[in-house]
């Protein structure tokens, strides 16, 4: 019996392949994205310079990953958007993007509070 053309390990490795240049493009065509990296990065570095704990650092990397998730969904539908609509103004279609980058800024928002928790306790 064939294996699953899903299941080989080359599927796999594809797979990661394709999403890394996914972030690749996400960072290369958006421009929030790219504060997303730096403030990645300060958070990063802050932690380790701070020496938090496992747990401090468990709802940072959660807090990241949230904005990164929402930010390359957001940058989905508004590329989806551009394309259906052809670049043309449509109402609907700023109404669908306006809730897409909100979902961003509610992402940001709380990753800041994480991010006060985290740094701003006493120790």
């Amino acid at each position: 019996m064939k294996p699953d053309k899903n299941l080989h390990p080359r599927s796999r490795i594809n797979s990661i392949r394709y999403a890394l240049q996914g972030c690749v493009q996400l960072v290369k065509q958006e421009p929030n994205a790219k504060i997303h990296a730096l403030a990645t990065v300060a958070v990063i570095i802050a932690g380790l310079v701070k020496g938090i704990g496992r747990y401090d650092w468990m709802a940072l990397i959660f807090a990241i990953a949230l904005v990164w998730i929402t930010e390359a969904l957001n940058t989905t539908v508004e590329m989806l958007c551009d394309l259906w609509c052809q670049e043309q103004y449509h109402p609907k279609v700023k109404i669908i993007k306006d809730i897409a980058a909100a979902a961003v800024w509610i992402a940001s928002l709380a990753s800041i509070c994480i991010a006060a928790f985290v740094f701003l306790q006493e120790q």
